[in-house]
């Protein structure tokens, strides 16, 4: 059975010190590995020197080489959600993720049946992420990578309806990632808390901003992949159900929250046997696909537990790559069109 996975981060070396005070860079102080991102610092889990397996990941021979030996057919690349820097001076922005896009636009093309990608945005300037998204979808570009609430607006701001009927109008899903929410102020963290909880509260948050703000009445095509499950939306959307029935103050939306799970794609990266077949009962096969957190600090190979949902073969297809496919518009035989990056 085909392998498509929809979650993979790359930090490249070549936008290394490229943001100016926000670096980023990694450094090693008092003998513990960090990822410094201006004012943020992020410990390396495991405190593993970063330096090795970072030039082996900016190889995509290399790269390719470990998807065979773990047996994934193709893999969804994003750049670090560290990096989305909607926090700093658009110019500064438009610029790094001009040339972050670039790098993954190349890495993708040296083997575009194993990789595609998905362009992070300036998010800061609605303008300018369009700018990035007309761009981008030339070079092949299979959709876009945004945080769960892009900072300065929300995902229900009707700022935000240009930016959704140019992904209506390029057939482009949203691949919604969260990031650290202390990393703007540059504040600490205990546990990185932020990454193992925090993450799954703003997946919560996205999912019941965009329902409930009626974003998809206005566009009933768009398609959104939400990480790890969906945060906490299977478990408490009765929940956020109850915001609609009881008319809360500003809800747009015209139809039971249920009405819109067909918009929503969730990967099955829930790290419980119990959740997983929660997950799989609720939100169904159809809008479920794999998302495993490929480098992450917090990887798991989720493809090995297909077979024990019991599902038909024909539903663990639709999981293991047939939604992904249809999703991020992938050739049914593993290719993407890739043009290089100027």
């Amino acid at each position: 059975m085909k392998k498509i996975d929809m979650h993979g981060h790359i930090v490249f070396i070549d936008t290394f010190n490229k943001a100016g005070e926000y670096g980023p860079e990694y450094v090693k102080e008092d003998g513990i590995w960090k990822f410094k991102v201006g004012p943020y610092v992020a410990e390396v889990p495991g405190n593993a020197d970063p330096a090795e397996s970072m030039y082996k990941m900016n190889d995509p021979d290399w790269f390719k080489s470990e998807l065979d030996r773990v047996g994934i057919d193709m893999l969804g690349i994003t750049g670090s959600p560290l990096l989305y820097f909607y926090w700093t001076p658009l110019d500064l922005a438009v610029k790094f993720h001009e040339l972050q896009n670039n790098c993954m636009s190349k890495f993708c093309a040296v083997h575009p049946d194993r990789f595609f990608w998905m362009p992070s945005l300036p998010m800061q300037n609605i303008d300018a992420a369009i700018a990035e998204i007309k761009r981008t979808a030339p070079l092949g570009a299979k959709g876009v990578n945004i945080g769960s609430d892009v900072t300065v607006r929300g995902l229900d701001d009707p700022a935000m309806w240009p930016f959704y009927q140019t992904l209506v109008d390029n057939k482009l899903a949203i691949f919604i990632h969260p990031y650290p929410k202390p990393m703007a102020k540059g504040e600490k963290e205990k546990y990185h808390l932020s990454w193992v909880t925090g993450y799954t509260s703003q997946e919560t948050d996205a999912f019941a901003t965009m329902v409930l703000g009626g974003v998809f009445d206005d566009f009933p095509d768009l398609k959104v992949y939400v990480t790890h499950g969906g945060g906490f939306t299977p478990y408490q959307i009765g929940r956020i159900e109850g915001a609609w029935k009881s008319k809360n103050p500003g809800v747009r939306c015209k139809k039971s929250v249920y009405e819109y799970k067909k918009n929503f794609y969730f990967d099955i990266l829930v790290h419980d046997d119990k959740a997983r077949r929660f997950l799989v009962d609720s939100w169904g096969p159809d809008n479920l696909v794999i998302g495993s957190n490929y480098s992450g600090w917090n990887w798991a190979d989720e493809f090995k537990y297909l077979p024990q949902l019991g599902l038909s073969i024909a539903d663990q297809e639709k999981i293991s790559f047939r939604n992904a496919e249809r999703l991020f518009n992938l050739a049914p035989g593993g290719g993407t069109q890739q043009k290089k990056a100027a």
